[in-house]
């Protein structure tokens, strides 16, 4: 069942109403760390990240496009923001131009891993350190972190993690 009062959700959320050019119409949106960026502002920096990703690989946009199944002209609409970029096709890309999505969604939206840009940037590279350890360091990790963290315990157990700033 949906809630009554969506303005109460979008003021606990802090979230603000802003025009955006890719939706047409009153859309609500999370400020960064410099108010809020357009969408198509967002694609533009997905964009640039995949085109330095690609270019760290020393492929082409012709290689690149034969391996996710497109013609090099449409995988470069990706690289110019001119194509939306689908999560499923980020994923594949990912898998391609080995990356991890989560460096994607930092270049792209650094706010989603802290309040502040340096709070987002330790955030960010903590995640990327985690997931170069081995398994058996990993889950070692874990479980110190596990016994840190303040909501740590049995009241907590049956409650899902907090993913509000999962990036």
């Amino acid at each position: 069942m949906a809630i009554k009062d969506v303005q109460a959700y979008i003021d606990r959320q802090g979230l603000v109403e802003t025009e955006d050019s890719e939706a047409g119409k009153p859309i609500w949106r999370k400020p960064g760390f410099d108010g809020v960026r357009g969408l198509l502002e967002i694609e533009e920096e997905l964009s640039r990240f995949l085109r330095e990703r690609r270019d760290a690989q020393n492929l082409n946009r012709e290689q690149v496009g034969m391996m996710v199944g497109l013609h090099h002209e449409i995988y470069a609409r990706h690289e110019r923001a001119g194509a939306k970029l689908r999560v499923a096709r980020l994923l594949h890309l990912a898998e391609l131009l080995d990356f991890s999505p989560i460096e994607a969604i930092y270049a792209a939206a650094p706010q989603f891993f802290g309040d502040t840009e340096q709070e987002a940037e330790t955030r960010y590279k903590l995640v990327i350190r985690m997931l170069d350890l081995p398994a058996a360091t990993a889950q070692n990790l874990l479980r110190l972190v596990e016994e840190l963290s303040p909501d740590t315990g049995a009241q907590n157990a049956a409650k899902p993690p907090d993913t509000k700033r999962r990036g």
